[in-house]
């Protein structure tokens, strides 16, 4: 997976993204029901990021932890849990904690649940 780590700046002490999630978007018009439709060019993680949540494509779980752990984890220092962010949508299974949870097993870092 190509990524292209980028610090985040906010009101946190520390955070990173893989890369952007679009590159680029243009508009196509609307389809039959009124709804927008663009041609979406994503990055190699935004467009796992969008299969695991939007198609609910599981198969993207394992690399995106893999990258995470490759990319990421090096730059944060010593880590003694994972936690995850709350999902903002109601799923019945969330993208967010199969993340954290595969995370956790491969480094054997604990999860909170």
């Amino acid at each position: 997976m190509q990524v292209q780590v980028k610090k985040l700046e906010g009101s946190w002490r520390l955070g990173y993204a893989l890369h952007k999630h679009t590159l680029s978007s243009v508009y196509l018009g609307d389809d039959e029901y009124g709804h927008p439709r663009f041609d979406t060019t994503r990055s190699e993680p935004g467009e796992a990021l969008y299969q695991l949540k939007y198609r609910s494509d599981w198969n993207q779980v394992a690399p995106l932890a893999a990258q995470v752990q490759a990319s990421l984890l090096p730059l944060l220092g010593k880590i003694g849990l994972i936690v995850p962010m709350p999902a903002s949508t109601t799923r019945a299974r969330q993208p967010v904690d199969e993340l954290a949870k595969e995370l956790g097993r491969i480094t054997n870092i604990p999860v909170f649940n």
